[in-house]
């Protein structure tokens, strides 16, 4: 059965003393420049990377989203939602050339953040605690 979206309010990720609320949405939210998007997989809190059921959270460089692209091995998020909040830690990143690049094959782990970086596109691979 599937699951039902989240509410596109109360959702929160933290990296550090950054936040920015989290919506699900597709292109137009992205280019809404207003919150990070929930752009594919299940509700936060119920992903599951060894099943590529991977949570990924995307949001346009220009829009200080930025710091989605390369965070370092070891970065501890956070994301609370009105279900409970989760912590992650980022394990790996990879840069694709090319800004808005397909991105197929490129979400991993239980959480993917995606930003361009330069003029490139860069994905952050995090597990949860």
């Amino acid at each position: 059965m599937p699951e039902t979206p989240e509410a596109a309010t109360g959702a929160t990720i933290r990296i550090g003393t950054w936040s920015a609320g989290v919506v699900r949405g597709g292109q137009d939210e992205v280019d809404a420049c207003q919150d990070a998007v929930q752009w594919a997989g299940p509700n936060i809190g119920t992903e599951d990377g060894y099943e590529m059921r991977t949570v990924v959270i995307v949001g346009h460089d220009y829009c200080g989203f930025d710091l989605f692209a390369t965070l370092r091995v070891g970065t501890r998020v956070t994301i609370g939602t009105p279900r409970g909040t989760w912590s992650y830690t980022v394990y790996a990143h990879y840069v694709t050339p090319g800004r808005g690049a397909p991105a197929a094959g490129l979400y991993w782990g239980d959480l993917t953040l995606q930003s361009c970086v330069g003029p490139d596109t860069g994905f952050s691979y995090l597990v949860r605690d």
